[in-house]
Formats: C-alpha cells, structure tokens, sequence
C-alpha cells in the first residue's frame, strides 16, 4: 500500500514540475512546461528529485519554502547551475536585484548542456540590469541570450525593446 501511495505522490509531482497544473503561471521569460522538465532531468541523479519538489514550490508561489529548498541543494551540490538559476528568480521576484545577478552570475559559470536553458539565464540577468535602468547590461544579455538560443522569442523581443529605450534616450 505504502509503494502505491508513493507512486501516486511521485505521479502528481511530475505534473506539477511538468506543467500539467493549471496553478501555474505561463509568463513569457519564464521556463516553459518542456523546459521545466529540461530543468529536472539536467539535475544531478543525486538531489533531482529535491530540485524536482523545489521547482514545485516555486510554481505553487510558495517562495521561502522553495528559497530554503534550494539553499539547501547548494550546500548538497554547488556545481548545479538550476538551484542558483531559481534562487536568482526568487530574489528577483522579491526585488533583491544585486542578489539576484549574483546568482545569475554564478549560474553561468556552471555547465548548462541545453542551450535554451543557458539562454534562460542570460535573459533573467538581462531583465534585472533592465529593472535597475542599466538598459546597456541589459540590451548586453539579451544579445548573449539570443546567440545562445536564437529561437528565444522573449529574448529577441527584450532585446528589442531595451534597443528602442537606448535609441529614445
């Protein structure tokens, strides 16, 4: 019986990490469902399914909990670019910039196999020096993203409008 209820438990986490859950936003900078599941799999087997639970509470809105989750996968596994990728969301979220970019910034300079998953964090840096009026930085980024990934629709669409504000100013 135990065994049931844990496949059960397992299956309702996947969709809601997988995007089968209406309670999750569908914002255009951030991960699409298909991502998402790019972002569980590029986790280490060891701490997956913990990343896995963390990414659920991000998309539940529940913020600290998923803050305190992945602080605690950073002291499992530092060399996992995803938990500091989302403590960086988080922070940006909360509208701690400064600590937002840094974890961005370390986020970087792990490895990151996906392309549109390392063109994600270029574009979150991008939309942070953009929220701080650094609209060169930013415009800097999303150029970083787009040649990552140049499928990325939110990173050439930001990358044009930051272009428009220079060219204004």
């Amino acid at each position: 019986m135990k065994l049931k209820y844990a496949k059960i438990q397992l299956l309702v986490l996947c969709l809601i990490v997988c995007g089968c859950s209406s309670n999750i936003p569908v914002i255009k900078a951030y991960p699409r469902p298909v991502e998402n599941r790019l972002y569980v799999n590029s986790a280490p087997p060891a701490i997956r399914a913990q990343f896995a639970a963390s990414l659920s509470l991000y998309f539940q809105g529940k913020l600290d909990s998923a803050s305190i989750s992945l602080t605690s996968l950073i002291a499992q596994d530092p060399n996992y670019w995803g938990s500091y990728y989302y403590l960086g969301l988080i922070n940006k979220d909360h509208g701690l910039l400064e600590t937002a970019i840094g974890r961005f910034r370390e986020a970087t300079k792990l490895p990151v196999k996906e392309p549109a998953l390392r063109s994600n964090i270029y574009l979150a840096l991008g939309q942070c020096w953009e929220l701080t009026g650094e609209f060169a930085d930013a415009k800097m980024h999303y150029r970083a993203a787009i040649n990552i990934a140049p499928e990325s629709a939110a990173a050439r669409d930001n990358y044009n409008r930051v272009s428009q504000l220079i060219a204004q100013k």
